[in-house]
């Protein structure tokens, strides 16, 4: 089971530096603490998998997060670890659309 994270946490804003696959900064923005990635990075217009809308079944929202501190994003779940597993990606990439941010994070993918 998840820890919810203090109201301290959610309520403060979070900054999400965005690098393409040769780590060059494309992107920086804020968005609000505890956020989903997914739905945020729609938001934003920048191009993210889709393929199942976001449930977590088709691997293809998978981004590589770069954070020194495990508290920066929610836990994965074994529902998103099998997903990873069944899809080929490496242990340090995420589920764009079951990872909650709660701390400044960048993030990477082969396909920016």
């Amino acid at each position: 089971m998840e820890k919810i994270p203090s109201a301290e946490i959610l309520s403060k804003s979070v900054k999400i530096t965005v690098l393409n696959k040769l780590g060059k900064t494309i992107d920086e923005f804020d968005m609000r603490a505890g956020t989903n990635l997914w739905v945020f990075l729609r938001k934003r217009g920048l191009p993210i998998g889709a393929a199942c809308s976001g449930v977590g079944v088709c691997g293809a929202c998978h981004v590589k997060v770069i954070s020194s501190d495990m508290n920066s994003i929610s836990e994965k779940n074994d529902f998103e670890k099998e997903t990873l597993i069944k899809n080929q990606k490496s242990e340090k990439e995420r589920l764009a659309c079951l990872c909650r941010v709660f701390s400044d994070i960048k993030i990477q993918a082969d396909y920016w």
